[in-house]
């Protein structure tokens, strides 16, 4: 397979039938009928109400609705049988999928593409366009959103469908645990469906894996791309659950392939570009944010060597769904290859005097640096962006960054810096408190919201953050509840407890214990993006 043939299936398959599914998880001026008629509050998730697909209701959406006039009968004797139930297998978890989701996809509206494809598999790719393809950018945008070119891909490489229908299982099984949670007597078919959905994923997990080592020992050019995203999607698929899976290993193996396919970019197809950065950008923030937290050493050689960071984070910034400028990711990937260069923890000799300075260096860097000329410059923003907000998410990784230099790089780093870690910290929850709790763009807050809850002493500022990170689990309209922001909440925590045990008076003069060196120590498994 050449890459002009699937550059041209790309373009070909976005511009079909199925484009009428794709949808922009946008704000509606108003809910949708079925939420209106009953006087609940809608999540306004185009093109379907995503409370109605969790209630087992067909979505009526928000336009205007047509009614047919002399239209077959739909009960008694004369009723036509139904043309499509969303599953056929035998399998309990595909029976009760039959009987409890409502987002159908008709015949006349399935791409040719895809007609060899279980009944299932089609619900779940059409989830995966609908649901968890928002959840991937800032703000979706039906024509600019890079991982709907994954979806023209699943018929040929099967690794890439299985992954993307374990994706999608994943998805909707913390869907209907987060439910479960706000229910105080949940439905047990709402329990039951959770469960089944998660041996969905864990099965078309399984499945991918294997499919994905026959598919790297045969890998070429055209295949370079899909293998990545197959990868790359194993992460998101831990961080749907917990993140606390294999994270680590996946990104290990991605970093010799994105070396690969950065230094042959300019081969791709156009229609494939945006699809390889967007994946090539989550795969860098994920290995840059997970060294803040983890302790996992400094990006692997085989990844800088071949890629310039900066350019591939500057390509994906309009979608990218953190919103934090490409210099401030390049200044924190600084900092923790400074934690990482084998020097003595008190900073003592020439290295550690060399270390202080260019942490100080970095915390120069980050905080002249223009977060709203930066803002105002992206390319490829929708009309409908939020400018200001993404201002003010910005200025928040902006301290979050300077607070992780100060907190990560051994030695007196406070040396000539006019502010204190606690100052940053209040610019931080001065900056998040400007995005509303249901604003689309709060999925981008987990980070710094975890990097100054940890540093805080503040009860008030603790509940705060606690509030923040369960509204971003349980409230937003505008993403699924990802597993690993619950794990953010547990560690929060872990980190308070701990500070209350060890609290000890500094030589620095902090009066506390450096969690960020504690919480690295334990090397503990999340990743908090």
């Amino acid at each position: 397979m050449t890459t002009s043939s699937l550059g041209s299936s790309l373009g070909s398959s976005l511009g079909s039938s199925l484009g009428s599914s794709l949808g922009l998880a946008g704000v509606q001026s108003k809910g949708c009928h079925n939420c209106r008629r009953r006087r609940r509050r809608c999540d306004r998730s185009y093109p379907t109400c995503h409370k109605c697909s969790i209630d087992g209701e067909d979505c009526l959406g928000y336009g205007r609705i047509l009614r047919w006039a002399n239209a077959p009968a739909t009960k008694g004797k004369l009723a036509l049988p139904q043309p499509f139930s969303h599953a056929v297998e035998t399998d309990t978890s595909l029976v009760l999928l039959e009987r409890q989701t409502t987002t159908s996809i008709r015949p006349s509206l399935i791409d040719p593409l895809f007609s060899g494809l279980s009944r299932a598999s089609h619900f779940y790719i059409h989830h995966f366009t609908t649901a968890v393809c928002p959840d991937l950018v800032s703000l979706d945008q039906l024509d600019r959103n890079p991982f709907r070119a994954m979806i023209p891909l699943v018929d040929r490489f099967p690794y890439l469908q299985a992954i993307v229908i374990a994706t999608s299982a994943m998805h909707l099984a913390t869907l209907h645990q987060s439910r479960t949670r706000q229910q105080p007597s949940p439905p047990k078919r709402t329990s039951s469906a959770s469960s089944l959905f998660m041996i969905d994923a864990l099965a078309a997990k399984a499945r991918a894996i294997n499919l994905l080592h026959t598919a790297i020992a045969n890998i070429t050019l055209t295949s370079q791309a899909a293998v990545l995203a197959a990868i790359v999607f194993f992460i998101n698929l831990d961080l749907i659950d917990s993140g606390k899976g294999g994270w680590k290993a996946h990104i290990e193996a991605a970093g010799s392939l994105m070396a690969s396919l950065h230094r042959r970019n300019h081969e791709l197809d156009s229609s494939v570009g945006p699809l390889a950065d967007a994946i090539a950008a989550d795969c860098l923030t994920y290995r840059i944010l997970g060294s803040t937290i983890t302790g996992v050493e400094s990006i692997s050689t085989s990844m800088q060597d071949g890629i310039d960071v900066l350019a591939v984070l500057r390509r994906a910034e309009a979608h990218s769904y953190h919103c934090c400028p490409p210099l401030i990711m390049h200044v924190i990937l600084a900092a923790s290859k400074l934690c990482g260069c084998g020097v003595d923890e008190d900073g003592d000799g020439q290295d550690g005097v060399e270390r202080v300075v260019a942490a100080v260096e970095l915390l120069r860097q980050a905080r002249e640096f223009d977060v709203r000329e930066w803002v105002y410059g992206i390319k490829g923003l929708s009309a409908h962006d939020d400018l200001e907000v993404r201002v003010h998410l910005a200025m928040a990784h902006r301290a979050a960054a300077c607070l992780y230099i100060m907190l990560a790089v051994p030695g007196d780093s406070l040396f000539g810096c006019s502010f204190s870690p606690d100052e940053l910290v209040l610019e931080i929850f001065s900056a998040l408190s400007c995005i509303p709790d249901e604003h689309v763009l709060l999925k981008g807050t987990v980070w710094p919201t975890f990097m100054a809850g940890a540093q805080t002493d503040d009860l008030g500022w603790r509940a705060w953050c606690m509030q923040r990170l369960m509204a971003v689990w349980t409230e937003s309209p505008y993403i699924c509840p990802w597993g690993y922001v619950r794990t953010a909440t547990q560690m929060l925590q872990d980190v308070w407890v701990a500070k209350e045990k060890g609290f000890v008076e500094d030589v620095e003069g902090w009066g506390r214990m450096n969690w960020l060196q504690e919480l690295k120590g334990l090397r503990k498994n999340c990743l908090i993006v």
